[in-house]
């Protein structure tokens, strides 16, 4: 019976099993696992329900033209008055230049005839019709009826400053004051790290200007350029706006809203008012009116 018995011991002996350590690691393992899938699950329904912004080009928007001799004329190149616009001014007889230089040396007055009073007034008139570009540093593009930035009122309502400054630095919009000193005064970069600077007015005379007038605007504005401590500068505070950020995205609003309306023509535009909406934790603008001529 004991030699019987000693086979079996050693069967024993050398069977593997299951110990505490085993049945903890692969514990962690299907942990991990399960984790990892649960993970992969979530991130594959988060991409699939996001709606992500629609990126639509934005067509080439032309300048408005604008002219170093702008006159508010009629035309965009105007021509210059001439001899050949003048009446042929005769030379006076020697004897009748004597009698007139004699005739004023003695009265110590210079005398004009009428025929020579006349012809000057003559020489200066032309046959253009003026220049109708807006005033700047001279350049070419289109001739709009009303200007943009004439036709153009944004309508604002931030529940707080916070929201208003998000609002320009999304836009690169700049707070500046027209001051007494023939500069501008600017601030911006609100939200990162506010700046500060002083520029000659014809750098900025190609940034749209908002004049806040509506709402709480006006009055967020002028706490801007108190906090900035340019307000001081000047009575005049404005909202200066860059072309490609705000300009071209406007004119583009505009264009659209108004192609709805069978208006393809821009010099039909009388007033384009514009709305700021928050969108998540970005803003956009939307036309909410357009008038016509």
């Amino acid at each position: 019976m004991p030699t019987k018995a000693q086979p079996h011991a050693a069967q024993h002996k050398y069977q593997l099993t299951v110990n505490t350590y085993d049945r903890t690691a692969t514990l962690l393992i299907a942990l991990l696992i399960m984790v990892g899938a649960a993970v992969a699950g979530l991130t594959v329904v988060f991409f699939a329900t996001r709606q992500f912004p629609t990126i639509e080009p934005i067509p080439v928007v032309p300048v408005e033209a604008t002219s170093a001799n702008a006159n508010q004329g009629l035309a965009d190149e105007p021509d210059p008055p001439g001899v050949e616009d003048a009446p042929d001014l005769s030379e006076p007889q020697l004897q009748d230049t004597l009698d007139a230089l004699t005739a004023a040396a003695s009265m110590n007055e210079v005398l004009l005839s009428d025929e020579m009073i006349d012809a000057e007034k003559e020489a200066g008139k032309g046959k253009g019709l003026g220049d109708s570009r807006m005033a700047g540093p001279g350049g070419e593009g289109v001739v709009e009826r009303v200007e943009r930035w004439d036709r153009w009122k944004i309508r604002f309502e931030p529940d707080s400053l916070a929201s208003f400054t998000a609002w320009l630095d999304q836009f690169g919009i700049r707070v500046g004051v027209l001051g007494r000193d023939n500069q501008v005064h600017l601030a911006y970069n609100f939200d990162q790290g506010l700046k500060v600077e002083a520029a000659d007015r014809k750098v900025y005379n190609a940034w749209g200007r908002i004049s806040p007038t509506d709402g709480p605007m006006p009055q967020l504005t002028m706490q801007l350029a108190r906090k900035a401590n340019i307000a001081s500068q000047g009575p005049t505070v404005v909202l200066f706006c860059p072309f490609d950020k705000v300009e071209a995205v406007l004119y583009t609003l505009e264009k659209d809203y108004a192609k709805k309306n069978n208006v393809d023509d821009v010099n039909r535009l009388r007033e384009t008012i514009f709305t700021v909406v928050k969108e998540r934790n970005q803003y956009t603008f939307q036309v909410i009116d357009q008038k016509y001529f």
